[in-house]
């Protein structure tokens, strides 16, 4: 069909070739229209990598990005630890998170994909998943973290804060991320040398206008822009990179214990303009009318925007790159290529980076301290430390003989002989009436005989 039209279009000319018409006038728009996606569709990853055995946490796996990066690992064979927020005690969100996981182990057959309950808005609950985490005798299997949740208000909405009070974008996108790092910090050392284990964080290119204020870190001073959220946003983002940067240079520093070379790579990703919900969300400003606009001008933003399947591709490359292992961490991606190029001054001062580095490690302690306290402001009982002191208390009381409970237990206990009589007594005749009443019977010429000594 293509050859016959091409040589009715070289024998007979334009007039006798069907269309010619739309295509002399819509031809050139939409070749280039065409030309522009593959473009600003952008680089795609060539590497492939093994992942069979291999253990991932990700955050932000269940939309944007992450949802096709996820499909993409697990299709490679992964391991792979979702973190959501979604598992509420209402479960209002488990059964979809639920219909989720079931339809991607089902799409991939892969059956190693589960979920844990993390909130990266609240520091309690990034401890809470890393304690259970690292709650086991021997070091768990972690081969990365994958850093992908993100956090982007749109114009004019107020300030929305986290349940420990700092402002949402930068609780999720910066303190989030840097405190459920800290944190696993020791899994990571843990791993053998031979093991190549990678932490991606994600950032864009909103951190080229982002701000940092030491003494006032978390904007808790400042007014916040809502008029301008893309400042709080790009500030969050830039902390972030300069963390990860950080991060990779104690990691170095500490060493291994077994004088081998670090073999933690954390990396930054930078995926491009792409078409995620956030940013859906920020270009529609968070309204019905701003929506009604993005879905007008939905052709436009289709060309200019990447699929969430494109902007993965620069994640993937910081996965499978086997390069990267063999040059130091803290490298910027973005194209699926390590950036040369220079970089802003706060990524090239090494004392900043350890600055924020510490004053964040402060500011993390005091919010969990204070949240602390606010949890337990209103048990009824009070603390476990005053029950227990209540409880010895009540065992140090005397009775009218003046006998304390322990003397009582301590007389108890001298009813028996030796110690396989208590056991025995204690396996055999613990629930029979007749046992119990011939050791009341015991306990009472004890008892009474004691009595008559003192």
């Amino acid at each position: 069909m293509p050859l016959n039209y091409l040589g009715t279009l070289l024998v007979d000319g334009t007039d006798k070739t069907p269309g010619w018409f739309y295509i002399k006038n819509y031809g050139t728009p939409l070749l280039a229209a065409v030309l522009a996606k593959m473009y600003l569709n952008g680089s795609s990853n060539t590497w492939q990598r093994d992942l069979h055995g291999k253990v991932y946490i990700v955050t932000g796996g269940t939309s944007g990005i992450g949802a096709p990066l996820v499909r993409e690992l697990a299709l490679r064979g992964a391991q792979l630890v979702l973190l959501t927020s979604q598992l509420k005690s209402d479960n209002s969100g488990a059964v979809w998170v639920t219909d989720y996981v079931d339809d991607l182990r089902n799409s991939t057959d892969n059956p190693l994909i589960y979920v844990e309950e993390c909130n990266l808005s609240s520091l309690y609950s990034v401890r809470k998943f890393a304690t259970k985490w690292l709650d086991n005798r021997t070091a768990r299997r972690l081969d990365g973290v994958i850093c992908l949740a993100s956090e982007r208000m749109p114009i004019g909405k107020s300030r929305q804060v986290s349940v420990d009070g700092v402002e949402m974008q930068m609780a999720i996108n910066y303190l989030g991320q840097y405190h459920l790092l800290t944190l696993l910090e020791p899994c990571l050392k843990a791993q053998p040398p031979d093991r190549d284990v990678r932490v991606i964080l994600a950032t864009c290119m909103s951190q080229s206008i982002g701000t940092l204020d030491l003494d006032d870190l978390l904007w808790e001073v400042k007014r916040y822009p809502s008029g301008r959220p893309w400042k709080m946003y790009g500030s969050s983002k830039l902390m972030l990179h300069m963390f990860a940067k950080e991060y990779q240079k104690r990691l170095e520093n500490a060493g291994r214990k077994d004088k081998q070379p670090c073999n933690i790579r954390v990396n930054v990703v930078n995926p491009g303009i792409t078409r995620t919900p956030s940013t859906r969300r920020a270009i529609s400003m968070g309204s019905v009318l701003g929506l009604l606009v993005y879905l007008l001008l939905y052709p436009f933003f289709w060309i200019v925007l990447k699929p969430c399947e494109y902007g993965m591709q620069s994640f993937l490359y910081a996965l499978c790159c086997p390069d990267l292992i063999d040059i130091s961490g803290g490298q910027y991606i973005r194209e699926c290529s390590v950036v040369k190029t220079k970089l802003r001054k706060e990524l090239q001062d090494d004392e900043l980076q350890k600055n924020l580095y510490d004053l964040t490690a402060r500011k993390i302690s005091e919010l969990e301290k204070k949240s602390a306290i606010e949890r337990n402001r209103g048990k009824p009982d009070g603390n476990k430390k005053k029950d227990k002191r209540q409880k010895k208390d009540e065992m140090q009381k005397k009775d009218k003989k003046g006998l304390t409970e322990e003397d009582k237990r301590g007389i108890f206990m001298s009813a028996f002989d030796t110690e396989d009589e208590l056991q025995n007594y204690k396996a055999r005749n613990a629930n029979t009436d007749d046992a119990h009443s011939t050791q009341l019977r015991r306990l009472d010429e004890k008892y009474e005989a004691t009595h008559k000594k003192s």
